[in-house]
């Protein structure tokens, strides 16, 4: 890849961070994998490529993180990112707008956020009039925060002020310094806020609002061109999330690692709140996609034009279900070990 186009990539995302590892082995694909973050989405990415999984079916996969899918949704129709983990909406959003974009398999199909708020809120009511933050304007945050508001009857346009101030920790902090009444975040930053004093409104995820929340994104060229590796891809990543339900300490391991959380409280509530709301099958949820499509459409009206199936291709899970993928997973789950260490 050609060096000025990568550093044209981070140039882009104000909160990307290059993680590499060492790859001795003979053939492989390289490709660079975004994943919005940080927030529950980036865990599996790093699973897979700590634990080895990319590798093993044949990938030299860089991780890069974006403070927000709308960031990283501008790499990604570049084409220096091959591969992204990211929401929904900025699919919807891009590919009705005449990008490539397309989503090839979804391991969250629900909302996992919850709305924290200053330590004066404690009902929806006291939330008219008051600053809501969201990563970015077209994020998955901003989709997720207009659906929630207008579940329990307030209106995103008139009721409240909704301002984009980039990452999760950065939204904690604004918090913190009084500059915004709430925002959404995704464990284990909602468990610290709680133990901080913070008032949680609702737990998105027990709601169970279908949501695309985490989808695996490519483009149609891509496919075409490197239909193996989007396959590969996939089995990487769909054994690193079977192998997330079946080793909870190593898992936890990850999640102080990549998301800074410690307390042992925090760490376990942050792994169970994974189980909850991963969709093993990796199967988009067509109705997730249809809440979705509805929110972005009062933004983006070219997507009233489109179906759910539109901005699917699920051929390669077809496949791999075909040729008993899953199947053999579920016989033969990962095998406990530590995963490998990335290099810095």
């Amino acid at each position: 890849m050609n060096k000025r186009r990568v550093t044209s990539l981070l140039g882009l995302a104000a909160l990307a961070v290059l993680l590499t590892r060492p790859l001795p082995v003979q053939s492989q694909d390289e490709i660079i994998v975004g994943v919005s973050g940080p927030s529950v989405n980036m865990i599996y990415a790093f699973a897979a490529r700590d634990g080895g999984f990319l590798r093993k079916y044949g990938l030299d996969a860089r991780v890069v993180l974006f403070e927000a899918g709308s960031v990283l949704a501008q790499a990604a129709i570049s084409g220096d990112v091959k591969i992204s983990i990211s929401s929904g909406p900025a699919t919807i959003a891009s590919r009705s707008q005449g990008a490539d974009t397309i989503i090839v398999a979804a391991c969250v199909n629900t909302l996992p956020y919850s709305l924290i708020a200053a330590k004066g809120i404690t009902k929806w009511e006291d939330l008219k009039g008051k600053k809501i933050a969201i990563s970015r304007f077209g994020s998955g945050t901003d989709t997720a925060i207009r659906l929630v508001l207008k579940k329990f009857g307030l209106d995103p346009l008139k009721d409240v002020t909704i301002l984009q101030m980039g990452s999760q920790p950065s939204r904690v902090q604004a918090l913190a310094a009084g500059s915004i009444d709430a925002t959404l975040v995704s464990p284990p930053l909602d468990l610290a806020a709680k133990k901080q004093g913070y008032q949680i409104l609702v737990n998105i995820a027990e709601l169970g609002i279908p949501y695309p929340q985490q989808v695996i994104e490519t483009t149609d060229r891509f496919t075409r061109q490197h239909p193996q590796t989007v396959k590969n891809f996939l089995k990487g990543f769909i054994e690193a999330v079977r192998y997330v339900a079946v080793n909870k300490d190593e898992t936890k391991k990850l999640i102080t690692k990549y998301l800074k959380g410690a307390e042992p409280d925090v760490l376990e509530a942050t792994y169970q709140s994974y189980l909850q709301v991963t969709d093993k099958t990796a199967y988009p949820n067509m109705q997730g996609l249809r809440n979705a499509m509805d929110e972005v459409a009062q933004r983006v009206p070219a997507v009233k034009e489109k179906k759910p199936e539109d901005f699917v291709d699920t051929r390669f899970l077809k496949e791999l279900e075909k040729e008993g993928f899953s199947t053999h997973l579920n016989n033969h789950p990962p095998a406990k070990k530590p995963p490998a260490k990335g290099r810095k």
